[in-house]
């Protein structure tokens, strides 16, 4: 018996997009939108994304099967996995 290879989906046209913006709401994967959710932003994606996108980036994904390096994107799909999303969003207890 065979089983069917994973779906491979297209990178993202904005790398930002692999995460949901805080902005205006728009889900992974989907183009940021202007206030009233009407028209789609084709040239760029909002700063609060991109921001978001950094913090995102800039932890260890704690995901099993995958365990990403900082800088480097999730294995498997072009999205960030959900466990590194609530990572990044963790305060630390370390002191300066």
């Amino acid at each position: 018996m065979t089983t069917p290879l994973p779906r491979q989906r297209r990178p993202y046209r904005f790398a930002a997009m692999a995460v949901q913006c805080t902005w205006c709401r728009a889900r992974t994967g989907e183009l940021c939108t202007n206030q009233r959710g009407t028209v789609d932003r084709r040239r760029d994606v909002h700063s609060a994304r991109v921001i978001e996108f950094a913090k995102v980036m800039s932890t260890r994904c704690p995901e099993r099967i995958c365990q990403a390096p900082a800088g480097q994107p999730c294995t498997l799909t072009p999205d960030v996995h959900q466990a590194r999303t609530i990572a990044a969003s963790r305060p630390t207890n370390t002191t300066p």
